[in-house]
């Protein structure tokens, strides 16, 4: 079944970040705005999306999903990957963990083998997960390389960008700590200081 009221809702979404300045020059200005949007792209179709935590359904509906994203300096919050990225964003993340799963520490998951790398926060390397057995299967994690720390996010991919959606102060201080909205200096860089969006929402990071 596709999930066409979740479509819905994140076609409708949109709103802006108040920013202030956290690096750059005194003559740059001390507050900006950046308009925000998620960025559909078309279902392909797959028969080989495993049947778990609703994954199935979600890409019957989206090919690839970027939340939060600004056509400006092509920063964005998350990016959930299409289908053939898998394998590339497995590789990234097996690059952090080989030494680890080698040494089998007892933090580690017991599903960090058996998990697909579905997407991604851009430009932090941390990557979202989702194991594909036991009691956790469908629901998505979110590494966070600096610390390992393996970070439940929600049940199933749809709970996962609904939660998005409406994010709390935790979540967008969150999203604020990787986007910097980088336009030409990469000297002159921006924390989110409050989400205003167009469904009335409007929430302050915790800075």
């Amino acid at each position: 079944m596709k999930l066409a009221e979740l479509k819905d809702r994140v076609s409708n979404h949109g709103g802006i970040f108040e920013c202030t300045r956290r690096s750059g020059f005194a003559s740059t200005p001390e507050r900006k705005v950046v308009h925000f949007e998620h960025v559909i792209e078309p279902p392909v179709g797959s028969s080989d999306i495993p049947d778990v935590g609703k994954l199935r359904d979600f890409y019957e509906t989206f090919g690839s999903l970027t939340l939060y994203h600004d056509s400006v300096s092509g920063d964005a919050a998350f990016h959930i990957a299409r289908p053939e990225a898998w394998d590339d964003l497995m590789e990234c993340f097996r690059d952090w963990m080989d030494d680890v799963i080698d040494d089998d520490p007892d933090w580690l998951p017991y599903w960090v083998e058996d998990c697909l790398t579905i997407g991604e926060i851009p430009q932090s390397g941390n990557y979202l997960l989702v194991p594909l057995g036991g009691n956790k299967a469908g629901h998505v994690f979110e590494f966070e390389h600096d610390g390992y720390e393996f970070i439940e996010l929600a049940p199933d991919i749809e709970a996962f960008v609904l939660c998005v959606l409406e994010p709390d102060s935790d979540m967008l201080t969150d999203m604020a700590s990787h986007m910097s909205f980088i336009e030409g200096d990469p000297m002159v860089q921006w924390w989110i200081s409050t989400m205003r969006d167009n469904q009335g929402r409007f929430v302050k990071s915790n800075s």
